[in-house]
């Protein structure tokens, strides 16, 4: 009885002493953004580096989930917005940020809670477009939306959804506008909104002003021109009991005070949210870096690169290759690179993958192209269009007179489209030379035609692509159709080159359909070696210096492109895409030991049944 009554005494004074030991903890809370991650995790490690215990920080759903918590006390601090504490306890919004910080303060007194200093940076709501679209439909203002709105898509988060004086509703009643449709996704998927805001899943996104992806996919804000939306100056809130019991606390987070501008913000958001770092990471480089602690190094990895022609690095091709790449590498920088022939960099190291049209994959030079299986496509990106623009005079009477053209423009010597010209010109039996331009994107390939340096210029572009559309006229240029290529053995001889009908208005005053070519575009990696030796991705394959992409980063890639379709068969394609065969069916005939065991089993039920029927138990 004593050493019941003495444990349960010892167990009472344990547990009172872990309650205290909780007590004793700085718990820091978090919205569940990138942002608000960063500067969490900058609180929690300044508060460490003080000598205090932190729980966290902990993830909450939306604004008034974690700012309940904050009042109860679950949470003693976490990164907030003077505008959102406004709105918060329904109030007006307010334009000028040191009187919205001067209201919030007074309101949140009584509350127990308090606000310190700001860390010096805004970060405000938004209504973003992709730069091009915007400019299609002449969008400056969210005014100038109000005449469009009812044919777009909005895309938000669920948390701007609720919000009651600054969210979806009022903001639609303040501007008098009304959207076709609104895609709602929650708030720790937000991520989601650029990536259907690129994918024209959506056309009109709302945004935090210091998004990393803005600057990033080159999007336009519209401007807030009736000031619909408040000052979001970022700050700690933190509770007021909370900076009594811990006195370094209030001390360590006012280090950050004034130190974050927006332009850095914008910089720590890019790497969590397009890079892919974690945030824990991301605040420690940013805090040693603005020399708030010592000890350790600032990690900056070097960027894996893409290695891409200067085409395609100009097309939205690179955009999608680019959105996908740092899907599956994440916590990686990933930046397109277009110096030198994109494989020679893949099969040198310099490059991790290659996005290139599956003409690459062949040598040219001789009468048969002649397949390198160095390399292996992992996904199919796009494709991309051979565009021979000529003047619209050529195509009088039917089919044009290519012999006519004397001279064609096309990419630098060694690119996609000065290999493609070569092969093209002889396919169609014209005799014309061609003239490389250093540039080798397609504005300044069409530049060479226009200024009369050449009759003709070679784009290798998606269909719709802005530089050809702006030039076709249909009065001095046009896109020639190159019917042609079917005569003799050109589809044997270039499998890759597949036929391709651009359809009829895709380009200005472009009244019928027009037959050319076409030919994938794909992110390559390199290709196990084959030998004896059993590697990575099955019989037959070793690493190379250089090792292929391993089967899940394969499937990741291919699921991070919206509508990624099958690799062209003349190309050598990952193993990780091969189909699944069915497993055999088990043999009949078992092992000796396992047929041994079967045997014993049977005895044994044997000798069971015989003892259970034996006389005597009768």
């Amino acid at each position: 009885m004593f050493k019941r009554t003495l444990f349960a005494i010892l167990a009472v004074a344990f547990l009172a002493a872990g309650c205290g030991e909780d007590n004793q903890s700085v718990k820091i809370g978090s919205k569940n953004f990138g942002e608000s991650n960063v500067l969490s995790h900058m609180m929690a490690i300044l508060a460490k580096e003080q000598g205090l215990k932190v729980e966290g920080p902990v993830e909450y759903a939306t604004t008034q989930a974690i700012l309940a918590a904050l009042k109860q006390g679950d949470v003693d601090v976490y990164p907030d917005y003077n505008g959102t504490g406004l709105v918060m306890l329904g109030q007006n919004p307010i334009a000028d940020g040191d009187k919205a910080t001067e209201r919030v303060k007074a309101l949140y007194e009584p509350l127990g809670l308090t606000w310190l200093p700001r860390f010096g940076f805004a970060n405000n709501y938004g209504l973003a477009l992709r730069a091009d679209r915007a400019k299609e439909l002449g969008l400056s203002t969210m005014s100038d939306l109000v005449a469009k709105a009812g044919t777009l898509k909005l895309g938000i988060e669920d948390d701007f959804q609720g919000r009651p004086l600054d969210g979806l509703t009022p903001m639609l009643s303040r501007y008098g506008m009304s959207f076709s449709s609104v895609e709602v996704i929650k708030l720790d998927d937000r991520a989601k909104l650029y990536d259907m805001l690129l994918d024209g899943k959506i056309d009109v996104a709302e945004v935090y002003t210091t998004d990393g992806q803005i600057p990033d996919f080159n999007l336009k804000i519209l401007q807030d021109d009736l000031q619909f939306f408040p000052v979001y100056q970022a700050a700690p809130l933190a509770r007021a009991d909370a900076l009594s019991k811990h006195a370094n606390l209030g001390g360590a987070i006012g280090a950050l005070a004034g130190k974050i501008d927006a332009a850095l913000m914008q910089k720590l958001n890019a790497r969590v949210d397009v890079e892919g770092r974690s945030a824990e990471t991301v605040a420690r480089n940013a805090l040693l870096e603005l020399g708030l602690i010592k000890g350790g190094t600032v990690t900056t990895d070097e960027p894996l690169q893409v290695s891409s022609t200067s085409s395609i690095a100009a097309s939205e091709l690179a955009t999608t290759a680019l959105r996908a790449t740092r899907r599956a590498f994440t916590g990686r920088e990933v930046k397109v690179s277009t110096e030198g022939n994109p494989l020679d960099k893949l099969a040198s190291g310099e490059a991790r993958l290659a996005l290139v049209g599956a003409d690459s994959f062949f040598d040219l030079s001789g009468n048969v192209p002649a397949r390198s299986d160095q390399y292996e496509a992992v996904a199919v990106v796009g494709q991309n269009v051979v565009h021979l623009v000529g003047k619209s005079n050529l195509k009088s009477g039917g089919n044009p007179d290519l012999t006519a053209i004397k001279t064609v423009a096309t990419g630098p010597e060694g690119s996609d489209t000065a290999r493609l010209a070569a092969v093209l010109t002889e396919g169609l039996g014209m005799k014309a030379t061609l003239k490389p331009v250093a540039a080798g994107t397609p504005e300044a390939v069409i530049e060479a035609l226009t200024s009369g340096q050449a009759d003709a210029a070679l784009i290798m572009a998606p269909l719709g692509n802005k530089a050809i559309s702006q030039m076709i006229d249909g009065v001095l240029f046009a896109v020639l159709p190159l019917d042609a290529w079917k005569e003799g053995a050109n589809l044997v001889r270039f499998p890759f080159l597949r036929e391709v009908r651009v359809p009829a208005n895709t380009y200005r005053v472009q009244r019928s359909p027009i037959e050319t070519l076409g030919v994938q575009v794909v992110l390559a990696g390199m290709a196990p070696v084959t030998g004896d030796a059993v590697g990575d991705q099955g019989p037959s394959a070793v690493k190379t210096s250089i090792s292929p992409i391993p089967a899940s980063t394969v499937k990741t890639i291919i699921g991070a492109i919206p509508g990624a379709i099958s690799i062209d068969p003349t190309l050598r394609q990952s193993a990780a895409l091969s189909p699944a065969l069915p497993k055999p069916p088990a043999s009949i005939n078992p092992a000796a030991d396992i047929s041994l065991l079967n045997l014993a089993i049977v005895a044994l039920f044997v000798w069971l049944f015989w003892l259970y029927g034996r006389p005597e138990h009768n």
